[in-house]
C-alpha cells in the first residue's frame, strides 16, 4: 500500500493519470444513466444534469479499493496463475461497482436530500466500498486455499 500511495500522491499520477481516468469513468457513469432514460452530459470529471451534479474527483475513483486488493493478492502465497485471476476478477468486478456506484451516487443526489447524499457518499463511497474489496480478497484467499487441499496428495 505504501507503493500505492507514493504513486496515487505523485505529481506525475496527479499530473498524467488522474484527470484521464476520472473523465473515463464520469463517460461510463453518464452512459449508465443515459440507458436509463436520464439527461446527462459530462463536462471534465462531473455527470451534469437539469436539477443536480456529481463531480468525481481523486479518492472517489474506487482505487484504493483496488489498491488494497491487489496489495493482499500480490502478498498472499498463491501461484502466478492464481494470482493473475485474482487480479483480472478482482479489479474487474471493483471497477464495475465503482461505475455501478458513481451513476446511483447522482440518483441519490437527485432523489434524495443533500444529507442522504453525502452520507451514500461517505459511507458508500468509503467504507462499504473498502469493505467489499476485503471481502473480495478474502474470497479469494478462501478460493486459493481451496485449490491447495485439491492438489494435496
Amino acid at each position: 500500500m505504501a507503493v500505492f500511495y507514493a504513486i496515487y500522491f505523485s505529481t506525475f499520477y496527479q499530473t498524467h493519470f488522474e484527470k484521464p481516468l476520472v473523465h473515463g469513468q464520469a463517460v461510463v457513469g453518464n452512459l449508465l444513466l443515459q440507458l436509463f432514460g436520464y439527461d446527462t452530459k459530462v463536462i471534465g470529471s462531473a455527470i451534469v444534469g437539469a436539477d443536480f451534479s456529481v463531480d468525481i474527483q481523486n479518492g472517489c475513483d474506487g482505487l484504493e479499493a483496488i489498491g488494497i486488493l491487489v496489495s493482499g493478492i500480490l502478498i498472499f502465497p498463491a501461484s502466478r496463475k492464481q494470482k493473475v485471476t485474482g487480479l483480472v476478477w478482482g479489479v474487474g468486478v471493483l471497477a464495475v461497482l465503482n461505475l455501478l456506484r458513481i451513476a446511483a451516487l447522482y440518483l441519490a443526489g437527485l432523489y434524495f436530500s443533500k444529507t442522504v447524499f453525502e452520507i451514500l457518499h461517505i459511507q458508500g463511497g468509503f467504507i462499504i466500498f473498502t469493505m467489499i474489496s476485503v471481502l473480495l480478497l478474502f474470497t479469494w484467499m478462501n478460493w486459493v486455499a481451496g485449490q491447495s487441499l485439491k492438489a494435496a496428495p
